[in-house]
């Protein structure tokens, strides 16, 4: 699995991820929080955290008496999550590998996972690891996202990145739902010793104000932004146009409205 793959921004690219892609998170993170049923004081982990989203809408929940660890492999993700302000529970931030976590067995009350599993090269160790960590009847809740043929966007993003940059430009987009077979995903959470697992598909719409400048702040947001940066002018908005010419059906005047869809896990410990 390449470093695109995986996700690995780097330098200014956290911080344009930041601004254009984790807000469009912010549905899904209060969706997860929700189906995790946090309680106040409860103890928390968000893995593969990114830059805080979840931990923003986790935080307030769980308060002040609550403990909540962030953490993530890539370190620029969470040098940026640490300069937003968050309410309710202190936040830990940590640089932690999903495969081998360094964090005590039974430490967590929840462990909450949002778009990182697709990620992570050995998916098993990973969740073998969350139910390690995980005291006895806590939970695990993580979202993935479906495959492309049910999320426009993605396909759209895609087939322009492919069509005007390369094949391995738009494989980076594709990466997010490279793991969007269901039933794998349950079996997963089942051999890893869970002792309920549920996977439900969900569907919420991601808008914006102006599909341009949100393609073009996405773009700038991927670990390949260096080389859509790099892309001459005219081929950029070529590039842009036609991403916005497959995503039509979608857009009002500029404002964009589009369905995307995540399977999401909750499995009991």
């Amino acid at each position: 699995m390449s470093a695109q793959e995986k996700w690995q921004v780097s330098g200014d690219a956290a911080r344009q991820y930041e601004m254009h892609i984790a807000s469009w998170f912010a549905p899904w993170a209060d969706d997860l929080v929700k189906r995790a049923e946090l309680r106040s004081g409860s103890r928390v982990l968000d893995l593969a955290c990114g830059t805080g989203i979840v931990v923003r809408a986790a935080a307030p929940v769980i308060g002040e008496s609550g403990e909540l660890v962030a953490s993530d492999l890539n370190e620029d993700m969470i040098t940026e999550g640490r300069t937003h302000s968050i309410e309710g529970a202190p936040v830990q931030w940590r640089v932690a590998d999903a495969e081998a976590l360094p964090f005590e067995s039974s430490a967590f009350d929840t462990v909450l996972c949002q778009q990182g599993l697709q990620f992570v090269p050995d998916k098993a160790a990973a969740v073998s690891e969350m139910r390690r960590v995980l005291r006895p009847g806590g939970s695990a809740v993580v979202s993935v996202w479906c495959s492309v043929d049910v999320n426009p966007y993605v396909a759209a993003m895609a087939e322009g990145l492919t069509t005007h940059l390369s094949t391995e430009a738009g494989q980076t987009m594709t990466a997010p739902s490279g793991f969007g077979d269901r039933d794998a995903l349950h079996e997963l959470f089942v051999e890893a010793g869970f002792t309920s697992v549920r996977v439900e598909s969900v569907e919420l719409m991601r808008t914006a104000v102006s599909a341009p400048e949100a393609i073009r702040g996405n773009l700038s947001g991927l670990p390949i932004a260096d080389l859509v940066a790099n892309m001459d002018a005219g081929d950029r908005a070529e590039m842009v146009g036609s991403m916005l010419a497959s995503l039509d059906e979608f857009i009002e005047g500029e404002a964009l409205s589009v369905p995307m869809r995540s399977h999401v896990v909750v499995a009991t410990a």
